[in-house]
């Protein structure tokens, strides 16, 4: 800055009183506060400016969401999760807890079907789970109510104690169903007019409803074995769609009379909840034939879906 530049403000600093009101001063002040702005502006260009530092807000940490009169009723409470899939549920406590006293862990079931009460000590060296199958009853949807009761003994009287509040759990059952292959055997023998086998037409309809049919030559007394009538399926609501199974058979070459409404009606027999067993059934040419009979069998499993590693 010049020397003339210094001696101006100067001057104007000097006589603030008498000049308050110049022109003259008050434009030089203008000019060089804009020069001192502008200065410091370019200065300031491209350095490097410290993060901001200084002790970070604190995050009150809210403590455990279970309580307990003791830290290992607490330590465990904690650490505990419930599981429910189908008709099985699952406690379990995460393991390597450090505890200073044993704690036992109480859990009782309740629902239609039964109830039960299983005890089982905290063991920090392994996976602490209690698994539970509710028994079947009517294989339907039910609730269940669970209540977790932890212990620990208290040498100077009752035990301590932790309750959890009652929880309800709504239970699915989900189920496994195995159809087998259908075995055909005609008891009769339909061929009235031609010498040889038996022109059969086998049909049927899934348990999805979808309507199938297979055609074959059959001889009386000799079973045919039809691979496509099998059906499986893993982890099915009782709430799906599925219907038993329907069938019927004529042989081909045969004459007959009145009208014939092929295929099915709609399915009405729910396949599920169902029960396992054998099926088996006589069955008389769908087309009115007389004397044209057959035997048909197959064997269903029907099972609720358990889950060991829930």
């Amino acid at each position: 800055m010049s020397g003339q530049m210094r001696l101006s403000i100067i001057g104007c600093n000097t006589h603030r009183a008498a000049i308050r009101r110049s022109t003259r001063c008050g434009a030089i002040l203008a000019v060089m506060g804009v020069l001192l702005v502008a200065f410091a502006t370019s200065a300031l260009a491209g350095v490097v400016r410290p993060p901001v530092t200084g002790q970070r807000p604190t995050v009150k940490d809210a403590g455990p969401r279970h309580v307990g009169p003791t830290p290992n009723l607490t330590a465990v409470a904690n650490a505990l999760t419930v599981r429910a899939k189908s008709l099985t549920t699952l406690v379990r406590v995460q393991p390597e807890l450090v505890l200073t006293k044993p704690v036992t862990i109480i859990v009782d079931y309740s629902s239609p079907a039964g109830q039960n009460r299983i005890k089982q000590s905290y063991t920090p060296r392994t996976d602490n789970r209690i698994l539970y199958n509710d028994p079947e009853g009517n294989r339907y949807p039910r609730q269940m109510t669970m209540s977790i009761t932890l212990t620990e003994d208290n040498p100077g009287g009752q035990p301590f104690t932790y309750s959890f509040p009652p929880g309800k759990l709504t239970l699915d059952p989900l189920f496994d169903v195995t159809i087998t292959p259908l075995r055909f055997t005609l008891n009769t023998d339909c061929e009235k007019f031609y010498q040889g086998d038996n022109d059969i037409k086998f049909m049927w309809t899934s348990p999805e409803g979808r309507y199938q049919e297979k055609k074959f030559d059959a001889k009386k007394g000799r079973m045919k074995t039809i691979l496509e009538f099998a059906w499986a399926r893993q982890e099915i609501r009782l709430s799906a769609n599925l219907f038993w199974p329907q069938w019927a058979f004529y042989e081909e070459d045969a004459t007959f009379s009145g009208a014939y409404l092929g295929g099915f009606p709609a399915p009405t027999i729910k396949l599920l909840p169902g029960s396992s067993g054998f099926v088996g059934s006589t069955l008389k040419d769908s087309r009115g034939q007389s004397g044209c009979e057959a035997s048909i069998a197959f064997d269903i499993t029907i099972q609720v879906h358990k889950y060991p590693s829930l």
